[in-house]
């Protein structure tokens, strides 16, 4: 029961980052056949947890009572927290005929790429940080607990195109997938009582845990591998307001499947145990555990089997429409969802003012997703000599006010177009 225990502890400490998708190469300047360019971009947001004290805890900073009892009064009987990495290359190449096609483009990505996302109880985040003593007499509510850790590296080839009806565009591409590193744990039951007396608990739980081949780690791993697809499309129209587009993409459509050396663990059990109190979180990190690896500690949980799996991408679907009122003025509106991410539906609205042809500030307002409300602030220069230079964040909020918001993030995008 002990290790099984300090595994749902431990998984909050996990250092965990992953992707942000980034569906298509930028459009092309008319005048423009070659564009290449680097990108990187990551995001962090939680429905509790402030920035402040997730920087606390990954740093092992001291977080006091005051602190934890903030966060407690964030807390809901249901929360989510997830984050995106991704660091990637790309070229893209206008065609002058491609199956008897003009305005064709072919491009091609190389990107490394991490996902993590988590659902997790009141009570979870009760037994973490201040112990199991409070529930003497009682049992601890840990169901749906949920916890997904992806890192895996991406080859994509598409093609897209600039006019079709009407100057709409389309776009394809097709991915790739070497997987380096996946760690799963979906408690569909988790219970655990404590008597009153404090002598002995009991954890009745059912749950699955799925892990990558632990002996081979790092970025030339290769743990599995898999395929995706993305899809764009956009088509003008008019509107009373101004020039407008529909604008729908989906991103991420399929899977990975890792080799016969992974791990898997089906358990569903009653576990009592006699003695054994976690006070905090921070019992971890006590000599008691000092020379424990995390492998070795969930090993002795339950015997794992060596079995291949397959694990389903997190998709992404974004709908929008915008108008652009004026030159100077674009609105856009829109709704962005991820699935079999513990993603809550995200609604935003994004204002975009051009100074000039060479000088963009854009403001975003939005709300769902991982955390509550986001606030962003993005710019888009042209700096001579064919370089262009996207950057921002949308989540400017958690700079500025890092002890009461949830959500962080940046991007930046160098881009060089050819003539």
């Amino acid at each position: 029961m002990k290790n099984l225990f300090i595994l749902f502890i431990t998984i909050l400490s996990f250092n965990a980052q992953a992707q942000i998708t980034s569906i298509f190469a930028d459009e092309f300047p008319d005048s423009a056949k070659t564009r290449i360019g680097i990108t990187a971009e990551y995001s962090l947001n939680s429905s509790a947890f402030t920035n402040q004290f997730i920087s606390k805890f990954y740093k092992g900073s001291y977080i006091d009572t005051d602190q934890k009892n903030d966060i407690l009064k964030r807390i809901r009987n249901t929360n989510q927290m997830g984050a995106d990495l991704n660091f990637g290359i790309y070229a893209a190449f206008r065609l002058d005929s491609l199956f008897h096609k003009k305005n064709l483009s072919v491009f091609f990505s190389l990107r490394d790429r991490e996902h993590f996302d988590a659902r997790f109880s009141k009570d979870f985040y009760k037994v973490g940080f201040y112990g199991n003593a409070q529930f003497a007499g009682e049992t601890a509510n840990l169901n749906g607990f949920n916890f997904n850790l992806l890192r895996y590296q991406q080859l994509q080839l598409g093609l897209f195109s600039s006019k079709l009806d009407s100057a709409a565009r389309w776009g394809i591409g097709i991915s790739f997938l070497k997987a380096e590193q996946y760690m799963s744990v979906r408690a569909k039951k988790a219970e655990l009582f404590t008597s009153e007396d404090g002598q002995y608990i009991d954890f009745n739980t059912s749950l699955e845990v799925l892990r990558s081949d632990t002996s081979h780690k790092g970025l030339g791993s290769f743990n599995g591998y898999g395929a995706s697809v993305d899809i764009y499309f956009e088509a003008p129209f008019k509107s009373r307001f101004g020039n407008s587009k529909i604008c729908l993409s989906v991103a991420d459509i399929g899977l990975i499947r890792f080799n016969d050396n992974s791990l898997v663990l089906k358990q569903d059990s009653l576990f009592h145990y006699n003695g054994f109190t976690i006070n905090s979180i921070y019992d971890l990190q006590d000599s008691t555990f000092k020379g424990t690896s995390q492998d070795s500690v969930i090993s002795a949980i339950a015997p794992f089997k060596k079995q291949s799996f397959s694990v389903t991408l997190s998709a992404t679907l974004n709908l929008n429409f915008e108008t652009q009122f004026n030159r100077h003025f674009y609105l856009a509106e829109g709704i962005r969802s991820v699935f079999n991410a513990n993603y809550k539906l995200l609604m935003y609205v994004k204002a975009s003012v051009y100074f000039n042809k060479k000088f963009m500030l854009s403001a975003t307002f939005a709300y769902g997703g991982y955390g509550h409300y986001n606030y962003g602030l993005g710019i888009f220069a042209n700096l001579g000599k064919d370089f262009i230079i996207y950057a921002g964040s949308n989540n400017i909020e958690g700079y500025i006010l890092p002890n009461k918001t949830t959500g962080q993030g940046a991007y930046i995008s160098l881009i060089k177009n050819f003539k």
